[in-house]
């Protein structure tokens, strides 16, 4: 049962998983993945009604309004069909590379309550405007800012039959604005609009979207590297003054810079930029590190 689940230490390996399940590493984009899964299961135990009662953002008037489906909605599905499936999917496909490659489990869980929290607040503004009847519901509004947000990062990669990233985005995008004007969504169709250009701010402050001069990154943001705390002068004790060389180099030290350097490297261009060699040499420096 040990060898099943056991937990992954987290703090200094960022891009590592929370912990594992047997060979599988649960990261920040699986733990949504299986909370969409509880709340399929819950649409199944009970129904399409109670879900929309108890999880889905839906507010009557203000003072109805349950705080914790400001939460919760993501996992709502007062109703099933592929698309949900589909949804589901995507974010999983998507958010996985982006975890991996760019922020790590963190840094990415908290990117979601940040987008999250968006479109809850822009749901709940625009529906006590204009239509307090309005549900938001499922892991699709999320899952597409997810997918936006990496096609904006990576707007050159290539999808099926050839396609570039960005003309996929642009495809997206407009789907989505059909959808909402056919169906007169006009507080979903606010939300999705509002929704991008906000979270477009708030992925900048996590060091995306660099490419994406024009939108202002404020100074100290979770994405920019905080300064160096000046080092503070160390008192020189009396007495005889040792000499060290380069013949007293600890090994320890040599192999925490090696390990810092091949995170680094992970950090700046993925884990698959390390070779063979190196990915065994960071296996080597990590067993030797639990054993010291």
């Amino acid at each position: 049962m040990r060898e099943r689940f056991r937990l992954t230490p987290g703090g200094r390996y960022p891009h590592e998983p929370w912990f594992h399940i047997g060979s599988l590493g649960v990261t920040t984009t699986w733990l949504v993945v299986f909370a969409s899964i509880v709340g399929l299961v819950l649409f199944a135990v009970m129904g399409g009604q109670g879900v929309l009662a108890g999880l889905a953002l839906i507010q009557p008037n203000l003072a109805d309004l349950k705080l914790w489906t400001l939460i919760t909605w993501p996992f709502a599905y007062p109703q099933f069909s592929i698309f949900d499936v589909l949804a589901i999917f995507f974010f999983w496909y998507f958010g996985s590379d982006l975890e991996r490659n760019e922020l790590g489990r963190v840094r990415f869980a908290w990117l979601l309550v940040a987008f999250t929290a968006v479109l809850s607040f822009l749901a709940v503004l625009f529906g006590a405007v204009l239509d307090p009847t309005y549900v938001l519901a499922g892991l699709g509004m999320l899952e597409m800012m997810v997918v936006l947000l990496w096609i904006a990062q990576w707007p050159d990669r290539m999808f099926m039959f050839n396609i570039p990233a960005w003309l996929f985005g642009v495809i997206l995008v407009g789907i989505q604005l059909i959808q909402y004007l056919g169906y007169r969504s006009w507080v979903m169709l606010l939300v999705f609009v509002v929704g991008l250009f906000v979270n477009a701010f708030v992925a900048r402050q996590f060091g995306l979207l660099e490419r994406f001069a024009w939108i202002p990154q404020v100074a100290g943001g979770p994405g920019q590297p905080k300064a160096a705390k000046p080092a503070k002068a160390k008192k020189r004790k009396s007495g005889p003054t040792v000499v060290t060389g380069p013949w007293e180099s600890s090994t320890v030290s040599k192999d925490d810079q090696r390990m810092d350097e091949l995170l680094d490297k992970i950090h700046a261009e993925g884990a698959d930029s390390l070779t063979s060699k190196e990915k065994k040499e960071l296996m080597q420096l990590r067993e030797r590190r639990r054993r010291g």
